[in-house]
């Protein structure tokens, strides 16, 4: 059985905004919801706590008001809530519409110099995510339980041992913050999941890090992205068509959706500034098509990109399947409510059916409180095997 965990990182924009909060996140989210409930999965938000304080200590009531009032109603529609932590926003100064923070809070790890200090203010802030979702949410569903955690930006990285410590100290049982395979770096962050285990799921501990599986049934459960790296003929199938639409997008000056907020860091582009329009397009839609060209790695992130998506599912269930084959699978999709479309709602809505059509009885979507339920009634018997790192 494929276990598939729709998830969305509930969060904003953290460079800044270009429309309402509202707009911005609540909008997008009942959008989102509306069409799980249309299709029939349930969606897990992983809520960015840490935003709600910040607002809340200045004075910003309306916003973390709404938000969690969307979450209570999410819960009560059988979805499930758990834990995002972006934790720079502890420290996050307001500038009208604009955020702006020190690089080194972006990340757990990178908060002090000193391992045990961020292991000790992870426990701080772990407990806190943990008290205020249980807070709010048990009144509402009873058998309510907060055990999942999401980094925010991935960021499990530097000193993991200490954070999967502080993790496991305030109750989470499940992390589902590792894209395998992903590597990059930014000004605010580095990821480098190039090394974790080949499995579809396994047991991470202090002790073991994030390369060697843990003893079966200890530590936390992962429940990573999926992501694959497509070989030339994948990408090929896979890419040409998405650059050629987006290409054509460009050139023919097709509208978009209007911007509702940037990241707080921004890849360099191509200055066009002091060329024509005509020649500004076919610029633009050159750098666009030669960058979906060159990249063969996708994480199961939702876009607008269907081929994508499934070609990703399909290899990523194929190279976990033949390592555990006698084993269910849990893997979860990801997705930014903040950046989507009703062009994203419509590329949810085909892959899920698709997938029930390729995998007949074989796919069931479910939240991360329902895999800790299947877990518990197994937790020494998921995942035993172990594998070599991924490359």
């Amino acid at each position: 059985m494929i276990h598939l965990l729709y998830s969305a990182d509930y969060e904003l924009y953290l460079g800044s905004l270009a429309q309402p909060e509202a707009a911005v996140l609540l909008a997008p989210t009942a959008q989102l919801l509306a069409t799980c409930e249309k299709i029939g999965i349930p969606l897990t938000l992983f809520a960015d706590v840490a935003c709600l304080w910040r607002y809340r200590e200045l004075n910003r009531h309306p916003f973390p008001d709404q938000a969690e009032a969307q979450l209570v109603a999410a819960i009560r529609q059988g979805h499930d809530v758990q834990t995002h932590l972006h934790p720079h926003w502890i420290t996050t100064r307001f500038d009208g519409a604009r955020f702006h923070f020190d690089p080194k809070d972006y990340r757990i790890g990178t908060i002090s110099p000193d391992p045990e200090a961020c292991g000790r203010l992870a426990r701080i802030w772990l407990q806190r995510a943990t008290d205020h979702l249980t807070t709010l949410l048990t009144p509402h569903a009873p058998d309510y339980r907060c055990l999942a955690f999401r980094a925010g930006g991935y960021g499990l990285q530097p000193h993991e041992g200490v954070l999967l410590q502080a993790l496991y100290a305030t109750g989470y049982r499940i992390d589902s913050s590792i894209v395998p395979g992903a590597r990059f770096a930014t000004p605010v962050q580095e990821v480098d999941f190039t090394a974790v285990p080949a499995l579809g799921n396994y047991w991470l501990a202090p002790a073991t890090g994030l390369a060697t599986p843990a003893p079966q049934g200890t530590g936390l459960f992962e429940i990573p992205i999926a992501a694959c790296r497509f070989s030339a003929q994948e990408r090929r199938a896979v890419r040409v068509p998405e650059a050629l639409r987006q290409a054509l997008a460009l050139l023919t000056n097709r509208p978009t959706p209007p911007v509702r907020g940037l990241p707080c860091t921004l890849p360099a582009t191509p200055d066009d500034t002091t060329d024509t329009l005509a020649a500004s397009r076919l610029k633009r839609a050159y750098w666009r098509a030669r960058a979906i060209l060159a990249n063969d790695f996708q994480r199961l992130e939702l876009g607008t990109d269907l081929r994508a998506l499934l070609a990703c599912f399909d290899r990523y269930v194929r190279t976990r399947q033949s390592t555990q084959p006698e084993e269910p699978l849990f893997l979860s999709m990801n997705i930014h409510p903040k950046g989507i479309h009703p062009a994203h709602l419509d590329t949810l809505t085909r892959f899920h059916q698709t997938l029930l059509q390729r995998h007949p009885g074989k796919i069931r979507a479910i939240t991360f409180q329902q895999a800790w339920q299947l877990l518990n009634r197994d937790p020494v018997g998921m995942c035993g095997q172990t594998a070599p790192a991924s490359r």
